[in-house]
């Protein structure tokens, strides 16, 4: 009986117990909960010897899905998240516009030095409604995006 009673003991303390521990704290914020755990990395550049800043470009895509017309697709955001390589380095977020689509193309440039006047270019292109629709629901813009930790801009390329 004794033995029983000590292989059941150690039975109960071999299985796996619950691990009980601190709460984590939850993120009340409703926008950067959407954030991370919707978006998509499309493009990183991580990698001091090839630039002087560490860039991630990210999208974002709001929630549905296409109901029979392009309108009613869902758009999506594009993230630029741009940092120095330093101890305290000095970072930043851009958003651009939502749209349909849109996709990271090419770097352009990727500066080997920082500076407030010094950029990493890169191109990238998003879908609009076509002027031939219904015809065709898509035809595309392409953009060239500059950005640096302390300032951006994007315009249009042509064609």
């Amino acid at each position: 009986m004794k033995r029983q009673f000590r292989i059941f003991v150690l039975t109960a303390l071999l299985l796996p117990q619950p691990v009980f521990g601190v709460e984590l704290s939850e993120v009340k914020d409703i926008n950067l909960v959407y954030v991370l755990n919707n978006f998509e990395l499309l493009k990183e550049q991580f990698n001091l010897r090839e630039c002087a800043y560490s860039i991630r470009v990210f999208r974002v895509r709001d929630k549905g899905e296409c109901d029979g017309t392009p309108q009613s697709c869902p758009q999506q955001a594009l993230y630029v998240a741009v940092s120095q390589f330093d101890e305290y380095p000095d970072q930043k977020l851009y958003k651009l516009p939502k749209a349909y689509g849109w996709e990271f193309v090419e770097w352009k440039v990727l500066p080997k030095a920082d500076g407030k006047n010094i950029f990493a270019i890169f191109e990238v292109k998003k879908k609009v409604i076509s002027r031939s629709y219904p015809k065709e629901w898509w035809s595309e813009e392409r953009y060239e995006v500059q950005v640096n930790p302390w300032k951006s801009s994007f315009k249009e390329t042509p064609r």
